[in-house]
């Protein structure tokens, strides 16, 4: 093993076998960067000792580059270091200060050439310390707050709709025990109504079958006497005489109890209102939305 800058590296190269380019796809590297652990061909070299975080980097050549290609990561071990999105297998050692992106070495070559590259080991020892960390820092303990007093103000709206529900499943309760409360009411006059009809009509009817009764008595008297009688011509000739003014009085009653015999004729009718208000599918009431102050504020503040 030969020592570079610090880094022990592989054997000289064996000259049978050709180690290709880490960012070129068969391309034969020419050179080794023991910084960046990366095998290079001639034009990624070229790039290499151009841009600013990579040119001071020392190189190895020919016989001194490592003789077996680049590591790779295996895919067991992504999660140990940062890798790039764009190339998966590549840690990102920088940083384009022009687009704010973060790059490993290929993205350096490929998209990055002529920007800003800050080297990240250069510039991240400070970085903690910075305006810029304890913005970010600031900025999501703010978020933190934020979120705390949203789940706050969330179970303070859970509470809320319990109370809301329940208070207003009372109230529906109570509004559905009035209504129960007044139809029992008006049954209850409704019939009582009905059985002071029928009570008032069955006495005057009584009365009247009473009266029938007696008329019926007396008119059988009148005619039981005049019966008896017709063996005797005189004594059946003066009943006879006699009889006629009862029996127009009877008559005369008889008529009087046809013109009072009868009864009031009554329906229930239907009241509209309480039709309209069976026949709606909105009868009982309805759940309107109301914005309180309470959600006004919670939303504002979201």
């Amino acid at each position: 093993m030969a020592e570079v800058s610090g880094k022990k590296v592989a054997a000289s190269v064996d000259v049978t076998k050709t180690i290709n380019c880490h960012l070129c796809d068969n391309v034969q590297a020419t050179a080794y960067c023991p910084t960046c652990s990366i095998h290079l061909c001639d034009n990624c070299e070229s790039h290499h000792k151009k841009l600013p975080p990579t040119r001071a980097h020392k190189l190895l050549k020919g016989s001194n580059m490592p003789s077996v290609p680049s590591p790779q990561l295996p895919d067991n071990d992504v999660d140990q270091q940062e890798n790039c999105l764009y190339h998966q297998k590549e840690e990102i050692k920088f940083f384009c200060t022009k687009h704010k992106n973060l790059c490993c070495v290929a993205c350096t070559v490929v998209k990055h050439q002529s920007c800003k590259i800050d080297y990240i080991p250069d510039v991240s020892g400070i970085f903690a310390s910075g305006e810029e960390y304890k913005a970010l820092i600031s900025r999501i303990e703010d978020k933190e707050r934020l979120v705390a007093q949203c789940q706050a103000d969330i179970n303070n709206c859970k509470t809320a709709v319990d109370s809301l529900s329940t208070k207003e499943i009372e109230i529906f309760q109570s509004f559905k025990a009035d209504i129960i409360t007044y139809l029992n009411k008006r049954e209850a006059e409704l019939l009582a109504d009905i059985k002071q009809r029928r009570d008032v009509d069955d006495a005057a009817l009584q009365n009247l079958l009473t009266q029938s009764k007696t008329i019926k008595t007396d008119i059988s008297e009148v005619k039981q006497k005049l019966s008896a009688l017709e063996g005797n011509p005189d004594r059946l000739f003066i009943s006879a005489k006699r009889s006629h003014g009862l029996v127009a009085r009877l008559q005369s009653a008889v008529k009087a109890i046809q013109l009072k015999t009868g009864y009031r004729e009554y329906k229930f009718r239907k009241d509209g209102n309480m039709k309209a208000v069976l026949n709606s599918p909105t009868g009982l009431g309805t759940l309107e939305d109301v914005i309180s102050n309470a959600l006004k504020h919670f939303t504002h503040r979201l």
